[in-house]
């Protein structure tokens, strides 16, 4: 199988990092795998010269980037030029619209959430589903046990601002209490499912809005809220404890000032995030509902307890096995009490162990990509290709 791998430039290199990481992993199992940039002003013409030479049976794209290129008649580039289209989501599809409404016959989306599927296909997407979280490359070999570790607790998280009620503009119509509904649902939800919160609060109201571009806006614009939210509650008890911890990400000074227990530091680019954790006795990871929770492994992959916002598929995969540990998002004043708790515990360097040898065991980037080519010739991706034909 001949698959292209976009390498856009992202926040963080967060992308591209991945892109990276995917393209020499899918060649290690034995696919022609390429990695194709995308950027700079004549990058569309390329991209379509590249996949129109019929070189590559699929193009993948982390966060689903170019998926709604389109014809002036409106069909796929990617259906007109026979190919393939893998969508590897790494944030919530509310953000996004465009790119998943976009119909491609043969159309594959990789995701960490169930929830976040089933948002895609309310949207109007077609298509098959690979539930999957990013991986690796290697885990550390020479991790240090957690006592001789110099942080206790590390969190990797920029700063996006206040949180503001945006939505009181709207009082006094359904508008408001539609929104104001959903806030409440995603406030209360340890895994902060937007798409459940909607559905409620739709019926909460007497609303049958289809899931159309503006409801999607909506939704993204109230996702975004609770991600501020989120980092401010959970910087604000970590400041209010006294545990030592390191945050990573420019503002937090100005924000919660000088603390005798707290240290910071700048964005950190994502590939050097890994070296980082293994210096953490702990590593939290924030926005395992909303995103793809690459931190949590990189976590783990590096010897430290990662501790998550709540995730079905990090649940099933590590916590079940004894890998991983959670926190409460709804509750953040309960994080303290949280984390003093694994780092008295006794069997903090299991839990530490143990997670580092699951993702060895399955989640490196070659693990992803076997899996990844093994969905690509599924039955059942051909019975969904074959009902959009």
């Amino acid at each position: 199988m001949k698959i292209a791998v976009y390498r856009a430039v992202s926040h963080n290199g967060v992308l591209t990092e991945m892109a990276t990481s995917l393209t020499k992993a899918l060649s290690a199992v034995g696919a022609e795998a390429d990695l194709l940039p995308i950027g700079g002003p004549d990058w569309v013409q390329s991209l379509v010269g590249a996949l129109g030479a019929g070189r590559y049976d699929y193009a993948l794209s982390f966060g689903s980037f170019t998926a709604e290129l389109v014809s002036g008649d409106g069909r796929s580039a990617y259906d007109l030029l026979g190919c393939g289209f893998v969508g590897w989501d790494v944030d919530h599809p509310a953000y996004q619209y465009r790119r998943f409404a976009t119909s491609i016959r043969d159309r594959l989306q990789v995701c960490a959430s169930q929830s976040h599927f089933d948002f895609e296909q309310a949207m109007g997407c077609r298509t098959a589903a690979c539930l999957m979280t990013p991986g690796v490359d290697a885990v550390a070999e020479d991790a240090a046990p957690l006592d001789d570790r110099p942080i206790p607790v590390a969190v990797a998280m920029s700063w996006l601002g206040e949180p503001e009620m945006w939505w009181d503009a709207y009082k006094g119509t359904p508008v408001h209490r539609l929104i104001q509904g959903v806030v409440d649902r995603m406030m209360a939800d340890p895994e902060a499912d937007i798409l459940r919160a909607y559905r409620g609060a739709a019926r909460s109201v007497g609303l049958d809005a289809p899931l159309g571009e503006d409801i999607c806006n909506i939704l993204a614009r109230v996702g975004l809220y609770l991600r501020q939210h989120d980092r401010l509650r959970v910087a604000e008890a970590l400041a209010a404890s006294d545990i030592p911890c390191v945050v990573y990400g420019k503002g937090w000074r100005e924000r919660l000032g000088e603390r005798p227990h707290m240290r910071y530091a700048d964005d950190t680019a994502f590939g050097d995030v890994g070296g980082l954790y293994r210096d953490a006795r702990i590593v939290l990871n924030l926005n395992a509902a909303n995103g793809a929770s690459e931190r949590a492994i990189l976590a783990m992959a590096s010897g430290a307890v990662a501790v998550s916002d709540a995730s079905p598929l990090l649940r099933s995969e590590f916590e079940g096995r004894g890998g991983l540990r959670f926190f409460d998002r709804s509750r953040p004043n309960s994080l303290k009490e949280t984390l003093s708790s694994i780092l008295s515990s006794g069997d903090a360097q299991a839990v530490a162990d143990r997670g580092r040898a699951l993702v060895a065991e399955a989640h490196l980037w070659t693990h992803k990509a076997a899996r990844l080519l093994g969905a690509l010739q599924s039955p059942a991706l051909a019975e969904r290709r074959a009902a959009i034909r």
